[in-house]
């Protein structure tokens, strides 16, 4: 069997996970369905089973009765996906732990498996796929480059899964407004853990969010870096600079100033110096 992806010859048998797969690239070919249940990884990070007794994989009424396999049947999850479910599982975990969206992710991965909508993609970029779309469809989404820090997959091969999966639901992910202060918090915690910082960020943020909405005004990929660029010039805060605030970001001082520049504008200011010292809800009246 030619290997789908890189059409290499290169495969061995991997026997503890049932599965065919490309030594060049990885692809997994042939998953055998067998009837067990994924509890948990042991300490060597390999998979643990157990028989079924009425946990992942049972199917039942009501809540959770999503839960059946590509050909629509009552039955045990097959081996293959309770895997896909860990790794989905497992991405989530690493960056964003508390979101309560553990459940929506197994539905979106069922879903997907029963349209065979994966095709031959790996269960890296399955689950990295996956979790980036939930959390765009919650309204809290992250960078491709941050989603994939649990198993660094192909990111080109996770955007093209992506597409089928936008394809699938409608592209109903990208009509779905994101949260300012979740996007905020994300760019204010590489800069500070200050609790008082992100207490005064998000009040110059809720400030302009109002003014930005009133007008049209397309926010950059700065916006949220300058937001906090204008809290600190607010509150005269001297223990964080522009050059601070940068390097954190990984945006320039130059896009950062022009972002802050145009906000300002929209208030009938000239420059950030001048905030010094005023209060936030008088600005822009």
């Amino acid at each position: 069997m030619d290997c789908n992806e890189c059409g290499s010859k290169n495969k061995e048998y991997d026997a503890r996970l049932g599965e065919q797969i490309c030594k060049d690239c990885g692809l997994v070919l042939v998953t055998e369905m067998f009837e067990e249940t994924v509890h948990m990884l042991n300490k060597t990070g390999e998979t643990k089973h157990s028989a079924d007794r009425g946990q992942l994989g049972s199917i039942i009424t009501g809540k959770g009765s999503y839960k059946f396999n590509k050909f629509g049947k009552n039955s045990v999850m097959s081996k293959g996906v309770q895997i896909g479910l860990v790794h989905s599982q497992m991405v989530l975990s690493s960056i964003a732990p508390s979101s309560g969206l553990r459940e929506r992710v197994e539905k979106v991965y069922l879903e997907l498996f029963k349209n065979q909508v994966f095709g031959h993609s790996t269960y890296e970029v399955r689950a990295t796929a996956i979790v980036y779309y939930v959390l765009r469809e919650n309204g809290t989404p992250h960078p491709f480059t941050d989603v994939g820090k649990e198993f660094s997959p192909n990111l080109r091969s996770v955007k093209r899964l992506v597409r089928k999966m936008n394809q699938h639901f409608g592209n109903r992910a990208n009509y779905m407004p994101a949260n300012p202060q979740y996007l905020l918090e994300q760019i204010l915690n590489k800069v500070s853990g200050d609790l008082e910082l992100k207490r005064q960020c998000f009040k110059v943020l809720e400030h302009f969010e109002v003014i930005v909405s009133n007008n049209t005004f397309n926010k950059g990929r700065s916006y949220y870096a300058s937001i906090i660029w204008i809290t600190v010039n607010l509150n005269v805060r001297t223990d964080i600079t522009q050059t601070n605030i940068s390097e954190k970001t990984g945006f320039s001082r130059w896009i950062i100033r022009r972002q802050t520049n145009s906000l300002l504008q929209l208030v009938g200011i000239d420059s950030v110096e001048s905030l010094k010292g005023k209060e936030i809800n008088k600005i822009g009246e």
